[in-house]
C-alpha cells in the first residue's frame, strides 16, 4: 500500500482536488440569478394586469407570468388583495447585463 502511495501520490493528490473543485462549482450555482422579485399589490391590481406590466420584461408570455406568479404563491384562485406580496424566484427571470430588472416599484 504504501508502494502505491508513493508512485501515484500526486496523481491521487490531483484526482481527489479536480474532483472537490468540480463539485463546488457544479453545487455553487451562480447566486445572482437566484435573487427573487417580490410586487407588492397595489389596489386595482389584478394576477392578469401584474403579468401585463411585467411579462415581456421579463422575455415571457403574460400567461406563462401568471402561470407562474400562481405556482409560486400557490394562489387557489385568482383573486389577490392589496398589500399582498407575490414573489417569484429569480431561477424564473431573465437578467441582462448583470444588472437586475425590477418589474414592479408600486408608487
Amino acid at each position: 500500500m504504501v508502494a502505491i502511495w508513493k508512485k501515484y501520490s500526486y496523481a491521487i493528490l490531483f484526482f481527489i482536488i479536480t474532483l472537490l473543485m468540480g463539485f463546488y462549482i457544479l453545487f455553487s450555482g451562480d447566486d445572482k440569478h437566484h435573487t427573487d422579485l417580490v410586487i407588492t399589490v397595489q389596489k386595482g391590481d389584478t394576477l392578469w394586469s401584474i403579468s401585463q406590466k411585467n411579462a415581456e420584461r421579463y422575455g415571457m408570455s403574460t400567461t406563462d407570468f401568471m402561470k407562474i406568479l400562481e405556482k409560486e404563491n400557490q394562489l387557489k384562485s385568482t383573486s389577490i388583495k392589496n398589500g399582498d406580496e407575490l414573489i417569484i424566484s429569480g431561477s424564473y427571470l431573465k437578467f441582462n447585463d448583470d444588472k437586475i430588472e425590477y418589474a414592479y416599484k408600486g408608487k
